[in-house]
């Protein structure tokens, strides 16, 4: 694994080519630029693929994420999706999850941060 710091000047600040770590820091990133206290990576089937955050909430979140995104948010707890949403985007035909928390303060349009994680982790998993 190849683990790459580098300058000011480039558009990263950190390049792998591990794919999990590659993803580890595009959502550290993303999470950082746009306040979240968690933004996670899980696949169709609620496992945790990559995330930024406290480890066993990103899990929990994971689980929670294709219920989220089925509209079948009603059989868990409201106070746990409280600044919640999921994204659901393809891969190679494979579905993936997005999933971002909020924190206090964290700005409202969070569009252009999803977009590019978005982007970013397509580009990664095509690899």
């Amino acid at each position: 694994m190849q683990i790459v710091h580098s300058s000011a000047s480039e558009r990263r600040n950190c390049r792998s080519d591990d794919l999990a770590t590659a993803l580890r820091f595009l959502l550290a990133s993303q999470r950082d630029r746009a306040g979240l206290t968690h933004l996670l990576l899980a696949n169709k089937d609620g496992m945790l693929i990559a995330w930024d955050g406290d480890v066993t909430e990103c899990e929990e979140l994971a689980a929670y994420a294709p219920f989220i995104a089925r509209g079948e948010g009603y059989v868990l707890d409201a106070r746990r999706l409280a600044g919640v949403s999921v994204h659901t985007f393809k891969v190679r035909n494979d579905e993936e999850l997005l999933l971002l928390l909020r924190g206090e303060g964290a700005p409202e349009g969070l569009a252009t941060m999803l977009l590019s994680s978005i982007e970013g982790v397509a580009r990664i998993l095509a690899q």
